[in-house]
């Protein structure tokens, strides 16, 4: 099951590679969908339930957020996801993706490509040291993977921004 959660992290990887690389918010969050489900059921494989629950939870949530962004809905995921893990505590590593859920909650109903990018970053930093703590080698990658493609992003898109180039 080991190896079957690692190949389904893998592919995660490629749509977390490209998910920054587009500029549309909507194209950010359909790759985000996709990959999240597929985490989700490496999490399963690996009997990480709380890990399981928050990505199928998130994949809901990028699901609403490519439609909608009302900051009630976004409390309501919130409050899910914290009851996901009080129903699946394992460990003390269930507050870390927890901690990471909630950060990339509140970044998905943020209006703003930039702000979701930003906050995204502590989310991702929360993930990497989870999937270390978890021993999920390809989960750390994806999520280092995630954080480059997103800091490239930011790069690109906004670097003209910052040094007055038009």
């Amino acid at each position: 099951m080991f190896i079957l959660s690692q190949c389904l992290v893998a592919v995660a990887t490629l749509l977390d590679l490209a998910s920054f690389q587009f500029k549309s918010r909507d194209a950010i969050l359909i790759c985000l969908f996709s990959s999240v489900l597929l985490t989700s059921a490496h999490f399963i494989l690996l009997d990480n339930f709380s890990a399981a629950s928050l990505m199928f939870i998130a994949a809901l949530r990028y699901g609403y957020c490519i439609f909608a962004r009302q900051k009630s809905v976004m409390i309501i995921f919130m409050l899910l996801s914290i009851l996901a893990v009080l129903a699946t505590w394992q460990n003390w590593f269930s507050f870390i993706a927890l901690l990471a859920t909630l950060i990339q909650t509140y970044a998905s109903f943020q209006g703003k490509d930039f702000t979701l990018r930003c906050l995204m970053v502590f989310g991702t930093v929360c993930w990497v040291l989870h999937n270390i703590l978890v021993f999920s080698p390809m989960a750390v990658l994806m999520e280092l993977v995630f954080l480059s493609s997103n800091l490239i992003g930011l790069w690109r898109f906004y670097r003209t921004k910052s040094i007055g180039i038009n």
